[in-house]
């Protein structure tokens, strides 16, 4: 899905210089017609970018097939919302010639730091991402984050669309014969370029010896993953998976220190689980297991929290965790709960999940202390 996005950036950003130079009317009206440009192209690229969610809904199809329309349309036509408004406000900061195209950044990439706060926030596919596999150019996301890269990208991906502007007949007019857009542009490229190059050949990097990492990755079906029926059928398969020989020359996992398994990688709570603990202890034979997991942790009155987590495994005993921060919406919990809940809408996965602390660090036996993310 990235690297397709990554191709359409200058397209995503000069349309809309061209789509909100033709916004008809004054005032009022033009807003309104802007809005209406962003809109659609917003929902198009949003459904372009996340039709995959459908299959999430044909996981317990029972249940949920009857809103495949609303993940795979319903879904982008909200998220086309935040689209519309940046329009909208690069439409009311519009002006004649290249400068227009600072007026989208603002307007655009507003509306893109909005998109990653409100409810929660969902910033995928933001126009920043576009840097992501960009080598020296992605360092610049240090200094600025994704959102300063959204800004950033708006600008170099539009400037282009100013090259086809009309040429003044009479006297020059500012801001169009120097087209500072452009110029702009080529500058910050070749800043990002020049910074990377310089923090990627003089940051330091420390390497921690002896470590050796094997990821596991099993291609189970989301809906054989979540039945727990399935679950000893499962642990065999990560078991097979993770003490597969390579070469002749390889043991499987008595050639690694440390595995990798993916997220919510049992159909059950592990650490109730303890036939699973050993089974785990005996094949990575000392090896260091970080994997997906529910966790609960119980409060002692028969009630409790249950966390989307990353648990670190040593031996036959859970050492560490770290709980996800930021659920999905609809996914893991109801946005507007108090007013949907009632409809008989619910999130995807089933019970009640809490919201971790942090950010925090996790440490684990023989690594450096790191930095945890969960989709």
């Amino acid at each position: 899905h990235t690297r397709s996005f990554h191709v359409t950036g200058v397209q995503t950003c000069a349309l809309p210089i061209w789509l909100i130079d033709g916004a008809s009317g004054v005032g009022v009206t033009a807003l309104r017609s802007a809005a209406s440009a962003g809109w659609w192209l917003g929902f198009g690229y949003f459904v372009a970018g996340l039709w995959w969610l459908g299959a999430a809904m044909l996981v317990e199809a029972d249940q949920f097939a009857w809103a495949l329309p609303l993940a795979v349309l319903g879904l982008p036509a909200g998220l086309a919302v935040f689209t519309a408004l940046g329009f909208a406000a690069a439409r009311a900061l519009w002006s004649p010639g290249p400068l227009r195209v600072f007026a989208l950044a603002a307007g655009l990439g507003g509306a893109e730091w909005l998109r990653g706060h409100i409810l929660s926030g969902f910033p995928w596919n933001d126009v920043g991402m576009a840097f992501a596999s960009a080598g020296p150019l992605t360092q610049t996301a240090s200094l600025i984050g994704l959102h300063g890269l959204d800004l950033v990208a708006i600008l170099i991906f539009a400037s282009p669309a100013t090259l086809i502007d009309g040429r003044p007949t009479s006297a020059p007019t500012p801001g169009r014969d120097g087209n500072p857009a452009l110029w702009t542009a080529i500058i910050l490229i070749g800043l990002m370029a020049l910074f990377g190059a310089l923090r990627l050949a003089t940051g330091r990097t420390d390497y921690v010896s002896g470590v050796k990492l094997r990821l596991m990755q099993p291609n189970l079906p989301q809906d054989a993953k979540f039945n727990p029926q399935n679950g000893p059928a499962i642990l065999d398969r990560y078991l097979a998976l993770t003490n597969r020989a390579t070469s002749p020359e390889r043991r499987g996992a008595a050639d690694v220190t440390h595995v990798i398994w993916p997220e919510s990688a049992f159909p059950y709570i592990l650490s109730r689980q303890p036939e699973a603990l050993s089974a785990i202890a005996q094949t990575l034979q000392g090896a260091i297991l970080l994997t997906g997991a529910a966790r609960v942790v119980e409060d002692g009155d028969g009630g409790g929290k249950i966390f989307n987590s990353i648990e670190v495994v040593h031996g036959d005993q859970i050492v560490a965790a770290f709980d996800k921060m930021h659920l999905v919406p609809f996914g893991e919990y109801l946005p507007l709960e108090k007013y949907l809940g009632p409809l008989g809408l619910t999130q995807l996965v089933p019970g009640t999940w809490d919201q971790g602390d942090g950010p925090r660090e996790l440490s684990a036996p023989g690594l450096p202390l790191m930095a945890p993310l969960i989709c």
